[in-house]
């Protein structure tokens, strides 16, 4: 190995670590202040371990606030987001790569654009029209709220992948008799899993953390998701920051599990992606 590759390669790897140190850093903060007692958070010079750790911040946080409620909660509307995202974008994406459509490069752009649309320009006009439909305070308005957020961008990763599957595909299946409902079912979502999974991924996170239409929608505590109901921990005088601590770990805490076990088949999209691309 020579002197050039030592060098490059060893500044890569101090680059990496530093990097994962900044990432890491801060999760490890928030773990290391919900387990610090109250009288410990605002000691300066800050300590970065304390033989004090307790967890009594997680006790009082689940005996005392509805969390399990808010993750709930979170978990029906992030699922049907994810459903109905998934199943819309997917037969949008078909029916672009399948017929020919026109002016369909124009409605791609449309799509793309309404993805840059700030969430505050529509807060009104959601609540209106929600209010309007008898909808506030329910499921179907965070799902269709922010459906209507992931759809564009959903929609266009999936014709992406679409495209790259042969249509001569879906003649064959034609010649055998299979309709167009089954050539969708049984020919191109399985060739097309990475970009579901990639989709569905992304679209369960969105819903997940989204909090100013939860906030704006849902007025009932038992409404409230994982994000505003983390967000009513602040309290107007006081802010117990060991339990905020607590409570934003606990709501953190199955979206990493889900991608931890979803790893895989997101690598896989990626790869595919690139490959396709």
């Amino acid at each position: 190995m020579t002197r050039s590759t030592l060098l490059t390669r060893t500044a890569f790897w101090l680059t990496l670590a530093v990097a994962l140190v900044v990432f890491l850093f801060p999760i490890y903060w928030m773990v290391n202040t919900s387990l610090k007692p109250s009288e410990e958070i605002f000691l300066s010079p800050p300590t970065f371990y304390s033989v004090n750790w307790t967890f009594d911040a997680y006790f009082d946080v689940l005996a005392n606030r509805p969390l399990f409620r808010y993750l709930i909660n979170s978990f029906i509307v992030a699922t049907g987001t994810t459903i109905v995202a998934v199943s819309l974008s997917a037969l949008t994406a078909y029916g672009f790569t399948r017929f020919k459509i026109r002016f369909a490069t124009a409605f791609i752009v449309f799509l793309i654009f309404t993805k840059m649309l700030p969430e505050t320009l529509l807060i009104i006009p959601y609540f209106q029209l929600m209010s309007k439909l008898g909808l506030i305070n329910t499921y179907l308005s965070l799902i269709l709220a922010y459906s209507s957020f992931a759809l564009p961008f959903a929609a266009w990763i999936l014709i992406g992948f679409f495209r790259s599957i042969p249509t001569e595909l879906d003649e064959a299946a034609m010649i055998d008799g299979a309709s167009r409902l089954d050539i969708f079912l049984k020919v191109v979502l399985p060739l097309a899993r990475p970009g579901l999974v990639a989709v569905a991924m992304f679209t369960f996170l969105l819903a997940w953390n989204a909090y100013v239409f939860a906030l704006v929608l849902t007025t009932d505590a038992d409404m409230f998701v994982i994000s505003v109901g983390v967000a009513n921990l602040v309290g107007e005088y006081q802010v117990e920051w060991n339990e905020l601590m607590a409570a934003a770990l606990v709501g953190a805490a199955p979206v990493l599990v889900i991608f931890s076990i979803l790893n895989r088949h997101l690598v896989e999209a990626i790869t595919a992606g690139a490959l396709k691309g």
